[in-house]
């Protein structure tokens, strides 16, 4: 059972709070209207959670964060903060609040937080322990069984020789499966050597694989060796391989089939040792029925065939990269740890991702710049308006027509009181007047929804 301290200096809002966490059975509740005395117990008492006002007197919220801070690093807090204390409200997270709830406010919001914080503070143990679900391996991050076979099969290819084909859609991770192959294999003490088959003109491209010898062209002042001769004893990554032109593809044919290579403008082969890793995106099957793709080459780069699932059919992985990625952009730039709200994270897992963990990544970096709290919000995530729209859309799409009418209305009363309220200050007749209804109906939207608006 959880242990949660109310504090607030308003018997009135202590025990609105309490009546909306007494809905739920498995938590202990402790309520304090003295702040000094919520200190003297926070020096030698640890609760799971604090949810505690922010403008209080003679101590305030902040020195409250301060003090459970010392006492119990471990224990998160829920600031509560009343119209006009917003930046204040924000800085208290950047302190190192868990999050901060704007009054009035409903008992849905309260609780998200509260089963978001709790859920958070779960995956942290449960990350910590042998049995996590969670996984890391080669420095690829998964849970999914489609990468757990990806893994596996990395495991068994790694140490042979044999020519590999990466397919899958941009942004996948072909690049790292490579790397991982190679870093696992006895060739990992050389080079691994990638190459973009689609950066560079063909004339240019022949050069830089298989280097030139002095004079073979316009500019060519010395001999220059390519990079399959770099990557001797190494791995050669060609990704891309679908833009190579056909008529490199002759030559790597014949590297592959012989083992050998000769400079431009070279009259001698010579042997080189390199194992061959080629990666698309592109479907090469259909390229050789449309005679752009050779099909002898396919069948010498595709021995072993990896085929890298997109992110929307692995949707179990999307948050473990989400909050990975959103980790790592905290300890780069020394910030205090960051969280998602529980919308973003309904957002992040409907999302189609189109570019994959690459568009991932780089809407979490976004998302990190443009927040200011401790907890990224929707407004947060560089998304489109229409995908915005899409979660709304699916979150009421399998409901029946009756039950989504319900929720859209429910929602729409919902924010349009909350708005009215917080303009006036939790003012039940000026927001009655504002909004062209009576009292009463207010006074019960308030009551159904747990909208709490005290000042």
């Amino acid at each position: 059972m959880k242990k949660i301290l109310l504090i607030d200096d308003e018997m009135e809002m202590l025990i609105s709070l309490e009546k909306i966490l007494k809905q739920r059975a498995n938590y202990e509740i402790h309520k304090e209207s003295d702040p000094t005395k919520a200190l003297e117990i926070l020096k030698n008492t640890k609760y799971d959670l604090i949810i505690t006002d922010l403008k209080m007197k003679p101590v305030d919220g902040m020195e409250i964060l301060r003090r459970s801070q010392k006492s119990f690093p471990e224990t998160s807090v829920i600031m509560i903060s009343g119209y006009g204390t917003i930046e204040a409200g924000v800085k208290s997270t950047r302190l190192g609040a868990a999050d901060f709830i704007e009054k009035p406010f409903t008992s849905k919001r309260l609780f998200k937080s509260i089963d978001h914080i709790f859920s958070k503070n779960t995956q942290e143990v449960q990350s910590e322990n042998s049995d996590s679900p969670i996984k890391e391996k080669f420095g690829l991050y998964y849970c999914s069984s489609k990468m757990d076979k990806i893994i596996k099969l990395i495991e068994k290819v790694a140490n042979g020789n044999m020519n590999i084909l990466i397919t899958g859609e941009s942004g996948t991770g072909k690049e790292l499966i490579a790397r991982a192959i190679h870093n696992q294999s006895n060739r990992r003490l050389n080079p691994f050597v990638p190459v973009n088959c689609g950066a560079l003109p063909e004339p240019l491209f022949e050069s830089e694989l298989f280097g030139h010898e002095k004079g073979a062209f316009t500019g060519a002042a010395k001999r220059k060796p390519g990079l399959f001769e770099f990557a001797e004893g190494g791995t050669f990554l060609l990704d891309e391989i679908g833009e190579m032109s056909f008529v490199l593809q002759t030559k790597l044919l014949r590297m592959l089939e012989e083992k050998k290579i000769r400079r431009v403008g070279g009259q001698n082969e010579f042997s080189v040792d390199v194992r061959i890793i080629a990666a698309t995106n592109q479907n090469l099957e259909n390229l050789i029925v449309e005679k752009k793709f050779r099909q002898d080459l396919f069948y010498r780069l595709n021995t072993i065939h990896i085929e890298i699932p997109p992110l929307r059919e692995r949707k179990e992985d999307i948050l473990l990269l989400a909050r990975h990625f959103l980790k790592l952009l905290c300890k780069n730039s020394e910030s205090v740890l960051r969280q998602f709200s529980l919308k973003v994270e309904e957002l992040l897992v409907t999302h189609d991702w189109p570019g994959n963990a690459r568009e991932l990544q780089n809407i979490i970096s976004r998302a990190f710049y443009l927040s200011n709290s401790k907890i990224i919000e929707l407004e947060d995530v560089p998304l489109s308006k229409n995908k915005l729209n899409n979660y709304l859309h699916n979150s009421i799409v399998n409901l029946s027509y009756k039950e989504a009418k319900h929720k859209i209305l429910e929602k729409f009363e919902v924010e349009y009181l909350t708005h009215h309220l917080r303009l006036n200050k939790g003012n039940i007749s000026k927001t009655a007047e504002a909004c062209g209804i009576d009292r009463r109906t207010i006074h019960r939207l308030i009551n159904e929804s747990n909208i709490i608006y005290e000042d």
